[in-house]
Parts: C-alpha cells; structure tokens; sequence
C-alpha cells in the first residue's frame, strides 16, 4: 500500500513537471516577449483542451485581462497574477481547479507585460484517477494472495503443532502416558524437538508412575507382616480379657505387648522409611555447600547410640560438597546401621573419605559374610532382602534409599566385596564446579 501510494503521489508530481515544462517552453516563444497585446487576434475554443497551446492573456495591474480574441474559458484573475501585474513578484506558477483544473504561468516579459498563459490539466486527473484505480486492484489482489499465502504457509507450519497439541490433549483426557507425540521426518527441526521433549516428559512421568505404584504394592506387602502380628497379638489380649476362660497369664501378656511394642517400631521405621522413599528428593530440602566431613561424623554419632555394642572407626578428611545435609545425613546413617547388622561384638566397622578427580566418596566397610555376587546390585532394589537378611531386623530399603540421595546429587552407589572378607559400601558424589 505504501508503495501504491508513492507511485501515485510521484506520478503526480511528474505530470505537473511536465506541464510547467511545457508552459515555461511556451513563455519563450518570440512572439510573447513583447507586444503580446497587440498581436493579430484569432479565435480560441469556447474550452481550452489539453491536446492545444495553453491559453494566452494579458493581465494588466487593475486585474483587466486582455485576450486575443474569443472568448475561451479560463479561470478567474487571481492574487498571485495582480502581485506579478504589479511587479510585486517577477513571475508564479500555480495549480487552480475552477469547474476544471488548470496549471498556470504568469510572469512579466521584456516590455513589462504580464502574460498569463493557463494550460488545462484535466487529463492529468483523468490519468492519475486511472492509475489510482489500477494500484488499488494490484493492492487488493496482492493483499488477498499475501493473505492466502500466509494462510498456507502458516497452515503447512503449525500442521506438526496440531498433532502435538492432539497428542497431549489425549494423553490430558486419557492419563496414557504410554502415548507418544507422533512426529514426521520432515517436520521442521524445532517441532521435532518439541515432540522429543514431550515424548522424553512423557516417559519421565510413566516411569515415575510405574515406580510409585510398584512402590505401593510393594509397601502394601511388606506392612501387611507386621500388622497381621500386630492385630493377632491384640486379638489374643482382647479375648484375654474378654472371656475368663481363656485367660493369659501374666508372662504370656507381657511377652505380647513385649511383641507388639517391637512390632509398632517395626513398623514405625518402615513407615519413615517408605515415605522417606517416596519424597522427591528434589524438593525434600535445599542444596547447601557443606562438608562431607561433617555430614559422617553427625551419621556416626547416631549410629554408636543405635549400636552401642559396635564400634566404629572414622579416617575422615575435608570435603566440601553441594547437597542436601539431611538426606545425606540419612544415606550415610542406613550405610552404618547395615554394616552394623553384620559386625560382631569384637569386630570394627571402618569408615573413610577419599577425595578424587572432581568427586568425593564416602566408603562403609564391614567384616560380615559378605554380599553373594548374584545379589550385590539387587540389593538397591526396594524391599529386596538377602537370604541371610531376612533373619535380621531391617525392611529392604535402607540401600534404595541411599542409591535415591545418590542419583539425587548426581552421584551414585554401590557393593563391592572387601578384601579380607565382608562388603564394603561406597557413596560417590560429584565435587562442587
């Protein structure tokens, strides 16, 4: 549009040029140097038209306008032709629309008359409205074809966003997260990415949900052990007292309530455990820089008051790290409370730092039986417990949640066996950038 608009406005400009030209050519014809009034009359068109000389007058300083003769029609004396009369101003050209339009050039020649010569520009309107019309129609069939490319383009562009939005709507309305975002090999790099994203989302949030229901079922079983005790040593009490003849006898009440208190913490520090597990830990605390140091040292001294027949020896150094000081706290303390389960009274479990090429690690070993080979990684899987393990207090997530804190801080854990006999356990985390 703006460039229809230029060319009209230029064209314009170009046809008044072009008649002031053609005026100023005229003015110096001999003939109208001098004695313009006096010249050999001759008869003009009742209309001056633009295929003819311009119109010739004599304008004198009252306004009286002398033309040779007839009677052609012309716009009125103006103000700027009385300044020129009066020799106010040498000369003026000037655009007038009086019923039509003309273009006139008024000017004094050598013997000081003031001759006005009009040249009608009708077909300079004529022309431009023309041109005008044709700009218009290119400008609105080049609007409507931007308008139809655009459309198609826009429509070609946003036609792999519609099978995403399509696919996420589905997944919205169904809760599949099995469903992927379908996306072709010439869809543009940036929608490809895009469905990636959403595919990479979408597989984050079904293994989150696999592992939170597996997590349920999980716990649902291994609650159901200490409940089923806990509610049949109550039943037992219940009847007791309910009916005379089966009374229980003082050492048999107490060594179920003896059961039934053992059983409660049992279940107690399976419950904290479990939702120890399923806190994100992302969002359980903020991340700290803090020393590692501190961290075992604040582990083991739980550690000794849970194990006070277990000795334990720390070979600990500065080691600064970026983390989560209670969950770290935690992963170190279910280490040193396992390594315990599998120390006799008269052996130590060892505990040391070592601090490597941008990371650091934390190493709990023992002098017990050791892990099998089949079962050393098992045994970060949840509730997973050992043959041997299963005699012994514990609920199977201790090391779930010490590989969780790991994998939380970008590091990672691990069984090895020690040298000697027994296993040691290894916490590495990354060192601060």
């Amino acid at each position: 549009m703006t460039v229809s608009v230029t060319a009209w406005v230029l064209l314009a400009a170009q046809l008044t040029n072009q008649a002031d030209r053609r005026l100023e050519v005229y003015s110096r014809v001999p003939l109208l140097q001098c004695g313009v009034a006096s010249l050999p009359q001759h008869d003009h068109p009742a209309r001056i038209r633009s295929d003819q000389a311009p119109l010739v007058q004599v304008v004198a300083a009252n306004g009286t306008v002398t033309t040779p003769r007839g009677n052609a029609t012309a716009p009125p004396v103006s103000v700027t032709d009385l300044r020129v009369a009066s020799g106010e101003i040498p000369a003026a050209r000037y655009t007038v629309t009086d019923g039509e339009r003309y273009r006139v050039l008024v000017y004094r020649n050598r013997c000081g008359e003031t001759v006005r010569l009009v040249a009608d520009m009708s077909n300079r309107a004529d022309l431009l409205g023309d041109f005008g019309f044709v700009l218009l129609v290119i400008d609105a069939v080049a609007v409507a074809l931007a308008a139809w490319l655009s459309s198609v383009v826009i429509g070609a562009g946003f036609r792999p966003l519609d099978r995403i939005v399509s696919a996420v709507e589905y997944v919205e309305s169904t809760r599949d997260l099995d469903a992927a975002v379908p996306h072709d090999p010439g869809d543009p790099d940036e929608t490809a990415r895009i469905a990636h994203s959403v595919n990479s989302m979408l597989a984050a949030l079904a293994r989150a949900k696999l592992a939170q229901h597996q997590l349920v079922e999980d716990a649902s079983h291994e609650l159901g052990t200490p409940l089923t005790s806990l509610r049949t040593n109550v039943a037992l009490l219940l009847r007791s007292e309910l009916n005379a003849e089966r009374k229980l006898s003082m050492r048999e009440r107490r060594q179920l309530l003896v059961e039934s208190d053992a059983q409660l913490k049992e279940l107690s520090a399976l419950l904290a455990e479990v939702v120890d597990l399923a806190r994100d830990p992302r969002s359980a605390e903020d991340f700290d820089l803090l020393n590692l140091a501190d961290v075992v040292h604040s582990a083991a001294a739980r550690a000794r008051s849970r194990n006070p027949k277990v000795g334990f020896d720390l070979s600990t150094r500065s080691a600064m790290i970026e983390g989560q000081p209670l969950m770290l706290e935690r992963a170190v303390l279910n280490l040193l409370d396992n390594a315990a389960k599998w120390t006799r009274a008269d052996q130590r479990v060892t505990v040391r730092i070592g601090v490597g090429d941008g990371h650091v690690s934390v190493c709990v070993a023992d002098r017990g039986p050791g892990v099998p080979a089949t079962d050393i990684d098992r045994v970060f899987q949840r509730f997973y417990r050992t043959v041997e393990a299963r005699a012994l207090p514990g609920s199977g997530l201790g090391l779930a949640i010490v590989r969780q804190t790991a994998e939380a801080h970008g590091g990672c854990a691990w069984l090895s066996r020690r040298e000697g006999g027994g296993t040691e356990a290894w916490l590495r985390l990354p060192r601060p950038r």
